[in-house]
């Protein structure tokens, strides 16, 4: 059963009951949430009270609201200690998914979120009329196993006493689950969007604003542990080299080169919004095995054959992106030293809603084919990243299909696939060869 910690504002008395009623449904359906008005004992210490629940809970969902910032972000006598502690947990955070979830009840949301927690990604659930069992059923699915707890002082994570060392190389820890990808996926969407409103040179436009795709992987075996410096050569030698616009590309010219941040290490190619939609990657990775990816479509840029305005969708273009994506996977799981590594993958397509499909070479567009919705997600669990080639053709369909679909019921076969991707992916020649 995970453990999970509420913190509110108090000075807002009409969250008192949404916030006790958030808590009493997650403890009707198995998760052990703990409120302060409930279980801090008469005349308990607040800081000892407040430090001890979120060390030891596996999750802190923090409930933001403009009170709820200011107060957190202000240093005067002993307001700003809950900033303190969990500042000092991100600090030292080795753990495999993000513990803390921010929810944003009312506000703008850059006053309604701490300033502490940087760009980390909120739930918003501001709109009147949401329900607060639908946030329930919703922290339930992310919270899934319980954390890792952290070991005890003096005892290594990794067994034995005080050494506190790595595992030795290509010894992974299998402790991830499937559902990580989801909180991944929002930590990295959060710094996307994060750039944007701050990277972005005013007059040059947003080239994401008519559309991206997002592709967001976790490797659900942790690698050995390694430096940034290690890990960016690791990053390197991932690449694919299939394409003139590689998936992860590690670029080495100043002011597009990657950069440490955090934990991992990001590459933004947007250039202050100079950059043309397709070529305007933000890519970010860790070493404890999660890359995410946010792209552009080539097909809303000024040169691509069949530009139509924001409104085209290139099938062939999608085939190949998955099928890089999936081959970058494998390489990156080599590198790791854990190849043989199950992943679990989610994929999001944007700015949808009233493209048709069309395919550059031929110069056609299917007219019947248009999509009537703004937003297509797809997940797909890698059962074993050395063996993405062998299942290639068939993951590809599996991803793909439900975004094909929504224009209008378009599908391909495994055949029309594979004489798609032939160029980049010729699974007769390379199984062969293997």
């Amino acid at each position: 059963m995970p453990r999970v910690f509420i913190s509110y504002s108090h000075e807002e008395t009409e969250h008192d009951l949404w916030v006790e009623a958030l808590a009493a449904d997650l403890r009707r359906n198995g998760v052990d949430a703990s409120l302060d008005t409930w279980d801090m004992n008469p005349g308990q210490d607040m800081t000892f009270f407040m430090e001890s629940q979120i060390r030891d809970s596996d999750f802190v969902v923090l409930v933001c609201t403009p009170t709820y910032a200011q107060k957190s972000n202000i240093q005067r006598g002993g307001v700003g200690y809950e900033k303190n502690i969990i500042s000092a947990e991100l600090l030292q955070a080795s753990d495999l998914r993000p513990k803390f979830l921010p929810v944003l009840r009312k506000g703008d949301f850059r006053n309604a979120l701490p300033t502490y927690l940087g760009s980390k990604y909120a739930i918003d659930f501001r709109e009147d009329g949401k329900r607060v069992e639908s946030l329930a059923e919703l922290l339930r699915a992310i919270f899934g196993e319980p954390h890792p707890r952290k070991p005890p002082l003096g005892r290594s994570p990794y067994g034995g006493e005080g050494s506190g060392g790595p595992p030795s190389a290509g010894l992974a820890i299998e402790a991830r689950s499937p559902a990580d990808v989801e909180l991944w996926e929002r930590e990295a969407r959060g710094r996307f969007e994060h750039l944007r409103e701050t990277r972005l040179k005013e007059g040059n436009g947003d080239p994401f604003a008519k559309g991206f795709w997002q592709a967001s992987f976790v490797l659900l075996s942790e690698p050995r542990r390694v430096g940034l410096e290690d890990f960016l050569k690791r990053l390197r030698a991932a690449e694919t080299n299939r394409t003139g616009w590689d998936i992860g590309w590690v670029p080495t010219r100043q002011g597009i080169a990657p950069y440490p941040y955090k934990e991992g290490i990001e590459v933004w190619l947007a250039e202050a919004g100079s950059k043309e939609p397709g070529h305007s990657d933000f890519w970010r990775a860790e070493p404890s095995g999660r890359f995410a990816l946010f792209r552009g479509y080539q097909e809303d840029e000024k040169g691509f054959p069949t530009r139509t305005e924001g409104n085209a969708l290139d099938f062939s273009l999608v085939l190949w992106r998955i099928s890089e994506l999936l081959l970058y996977i494998e390489n990156f799981a080599r590198q790791m030293e854990v190849p043989s590594s199950g992943a679990t993958l989610k994929v999001t397509w944007t700015g949808l809603e009233g493209r048709i499909l069309t395919y550059h070479k031929g110069f056609e567009f299917y007219e019947e084919h248009r999509c009537l919705q703004d937003c297509v997600t797809a997940r797909y669990a890698v059962a074993n990243a050395s063996s993405i080639k062998r299942s290639l053709i068939q993951a590809v369909r599996e991803i793909t299909l439900p975004l094909f679909e929504s224009f209008n019921f378009f599908s391909l076969s495994e055949n029309q696939i594979k004489g798609h991707i032939k160029d980049l992916f010729d699974p007769d020649k390379e199984l062969a060869a293997s």
